[in-house]
Parts: structure tokens; sequence; C-alpha cells
């Protein structure tokens, strides 16, 4: 007994062997199997808010740059403003797009990326509890251009499929939202070399939003922004001046069908370029005007876009971040239960070895009284 004692009080454990408490050390090592995946679980979850931190610090300045573009393109919604005026804030609009573009390319977690097309749509899985099943996510998204649009698209439309813009009439550039604003105005500003309708959209679409892999025109309708964004053709939209005439043997028909009669985009607006040379003042102001809302339309959509991605990853960050305080809070708690089966009572097993100890030393002393008196026997027959 003094041995177990002296084991005890030594280590600190009241169960030092499997002999000491069979149930006990297996309800402790349960215990213990719980602390230590949650502690786990705990650095899992400040990684995932880690994520979740670079990726919002990005879009923020994301979110800052397409506040800027935005600015621009209301400064450029004078017609006041003479060409190089226009050049001015066209390098700056098509730098802010590409360093955009640049920012979600290089945002990156050590050497994975976050924030471009290699980033999961259904987002990054944390183990953020020590059991099977107890999983979070950081969602961080796709910031690349291609992708914001593919989102703008694909909450306007059904679809959100460029595919067939070459057989579209008025009603499917409509049914497109920004999108195909965004086709007629890049028309408007920069006129075509096509006579038909199906030709002229398909030439400029191809110029604004380039192909996908596959070679077809772009399909913004998913996260990834498979089709690709032509920020010079873009930055035409906010560059051009209308001005010029336009020859009506090569241009008329396709600015006819999309921006005149009752179903054109700019239905109802006085622009009839059948059989016209040129445009009048107002028709230049119609035009110019529908170039800069159909922009403005674009940055706003942008803005909302990150500003969708970046509560998303608020939120997340919110979420892991009580995950975190529960799990520190049952780690204590656990620990506390784990100590009272498994660690030694100090006081208690003191007593005991105390215990112990006087009765060894009263033994001792006995056995020697008790040796003594055969001895004293002895002496008196001597």
């Amino acid at each position: 007994r003094m041995n177990s004692s002296f084991e005890k009080l030594s280590s600190g454990s009241r169960i030092n062997s499997a002999r000491d408490d069979s149930a006990g050390l297996q309800i402790a090592d349960r215990l213990t199997t719980q602390i230590t995946g949650l502690n786990q679980a705990n650095r899992n979850a400040n990684d995932g808010i880690s994520i979740a931190q670079i990726a919002e610090g990005a879009l923020s300045e994301v979110t800052t740059n397409v506040q800027r573009m935005r600015q621009l393109v209301v400064q450029g919604g004078n017609r006041t403003m003479s060409s190089d005026d226009r050049s001015a804030l066209a390098q700056e609009f098509t730098k802010l797009l590409d360093t955009n573009n640049d920012i979600a390319e290089r945002t990156a977690y050590g050497t994975t990326k976050i924030l471009n097309g290699d980033s999961p749509q259904s987002g990054f899985q944390i183990q953020s509890g020590a059991q099977a099943g107890q999983q979070d996510t950081v969602t961080t998204g796709n910031a690349e251009l291609s992708a914001l649009f593919g989102k703008i698209a694909a909450g306007e439309s059904a679809t959100g499929n460029m595919s067939a813009i070459s057989g579209m009439n008025n009603a499917a550039l409509k049914a497109l939202g920004t999108a195909g604003e965004l086709v007629v105005a890049y028309l408007a500003v920069e006129g075509t070399t096509k006579a038909t309708r199906g030709e002229a959209l398909e030439e400029v679409a191809n110029a604004l939003f380039g192909t996908d892999r596959e070679g077809a025109v772009a399909d913004f309708g998913t996260d990834k922004g498979e089709g690709t964004i032509n920020t010079a053709a873009l930055t035409k939209i906010l560059e051009g001046n209308i001005d010029s005439p336009y020859d009506g043997t090569t241009t008329s028909t396709a600015f006819n069908v999309i921006m005149d009669g009752a179903t054109g985009l700019l239905a109802n607006a006085g622009v009839d370029l059948e059989g016209s040379v040129g445009f009048t003042d107002a028709q230049i102001n119609t035009l110019h005007g529908f170039a800069t809302d159909t922009l403005l339309d674009a940055m706003s959509g942008l803005v909302t876009q990150v500003d969708t991605q970046r509560a998303k990853l608020g939120a997340e960050q919110n979420g892991l971040t009580s995950i975190v305080r529960s799990n520190t809070a049952a780690v204590v708690n656990v620990s506390d239960s784990r100590s009272r089966i498994m660690d030694t009572d100090f006081a208690s097993e003191t007593s005991e070895l105390t215990r112990n100890q006087i009765i060894q030393q009263a033994s001792t002393t006995i056995l020697s009284q008790a040796n003594q008196l055969p001895q004293t026997a002895l002496s008196l027959l001597r």
C-alpha cells in the first residue's frame, strides 16, 4: 500500500495502470481523445478564419477599385470631355480592371489560390469539431471579372448563357440584362463592320467577352467564370465619343434592329438609323446616355457581387469564431472531468501514506519488543 501511495504521489495520477481502475482508465482515455481533437479543431478553425480574413482583405481593395471605376464612369458621362480627357479616364479604368483581376489571381493562403477559378465553388471544408461530421466551410468565391459578370448574368437571366448570342433578337438581349446592354453599348460606341444583326452581335460579343476554353462565345452562368472579359473593349464604352456619322449601308441594319422599334433596347428613343448616315445631337445624347447608364449598372453590379462575397465571408468568420469559443470552453470542462478521474487526491493519498507509515513503524516497534521477550526469559534462567 505504501508503494502504491508513493507511485500515485510521484506521478500525480491516480490511475497509473489498468489494475488501479480499469473502468476509470477507459473513460479517461475517451476524454483525452475528445480533448486532443478539440484542440486540433480549434487550430483548424483558426486557419479557416485566416483564409476568410485574407480573402476579405483582398475583396476590400477590389471594392475600392470598383467604386473608383464607377466614379470615372460618372465623370465620363459628360459630353464636354475631349478625346484626350476620355483617353486619360480610359487608362485608369483599364488599369483598375486589370488590377482587380491580378488581385483575384494572386490572393492565396500559402500556395493555395483562394479567389480565382481554382477556388472550389462549394468552399474550403474545415474540420472544426472533434467528432465525425463536424465540418464547416469557408467560401471565398471567385473574384475574377468573368466570374463576377457571370454572377450578374445568372441573377438577371435564366441561364446567363452567351453562346447563342449570334441568333438573339431584342427580347433575348433584354433577357440577358447587363450583359446584353453592354453588347448594345459597345455597338453604339464602336460600331461594326458587319451588316446583319447576327454577325454584328457575334462580333461585338466576342470583342467584349472573348471565348471560353472550347472556343465558343463565353457562358457566364457559372461561378467559375469560364469566359473572359476584354478589359480594353469594355473600356471603349467609356472612352468612345459618339460624334461621327455612320455609313448606313454597313451599320444601319444592326443598329436599327437593336435600338429602334417597339422591342429595341432603345425603343421609342428616336434613334432611327434605317437609311441614315449620321446621328442628330438628340440621338447622340440618347446613345451616350445609354452607354453611360449601362456602365454604371455594370459597376454597381460588380460592387453588389463583391459585397455579397464579403458579407458571406464575414458571417463565416463569426461562425468559426463562435465555434472556437465553444471548443475552448469544452476543452476546459472536459479536462476538469478527466482530472477528477485521473488525478491524485493529494490530501487523501498523503493521509493514506501517513497511516501506512505509522502502521509500519508500530509494527516494527512491536516486533522488536516481541523479539526482546525471549531474551529476558533466558537472562532469568542464567
